[in-house]
């Protein structure tokens, strides 16, 4: 029994250190943003820095709905997240030729791409917490 409420308290607190993650990632990167120069490459680095949060954040709820294989299908997140990756991948080519033909291959290309890609993992990350918070829930 101590087992199972010392295994739910660390889900838990594993799950509010995400929501207060994600929040904090929200909070520096418009930190970063309001900071710089207004500049295609100031820009870039704040978003691929946000990117990186968000993909570290994605990677430790991914372990965590992982490890609760009773109450949720491991093989299933797992195809699921495989066919993001992909879907992740075309849309974000799609984006960037799109872009690159609207900016005529301009520097506003790589800006748009990052914030894109970031705000891909960004979305993922938090419908990957709400199956989190549900499960934590019962």
């Amino acid at each position: 029994m101590k087992k199972i409420v010392l295994f739910f308290a660390i889900l838990l607190t594993n799950f509010c250190f995400g929501q207060q993650t994600a929040t904090i990632i929200d909070q520096e990167n418009r930190k970063c943003l309001e900071s710089v120069t207004p500049a295609t490459i100031s820009t870039v680095k704040c978003e691929q820095e946000a990117l990186a949060s968000w993909q570290k954040l994605m990677d430790e709820v991914l372990l965590q709905l992982k490890a609760n294989p009773k109450k949720s299908s491991v093989q299933l997140l797992f195809d699921s997240q495989t066919h993001w990756v992909k879907f992740q991948k075309a849309d974000l080519a799609y984006y960037q030729a799109f872009y690159h033909k609207l900016y005529e291959g301009g520097t506003m290309t790589m800006a748009a791409v990052a914030t894109h890609e970031k705000n891909q993992f960004r979305e993922r990350t938090f419908h990957l917490l709400s199956f989190l918070e549900a499960l934590q829930e019962e």
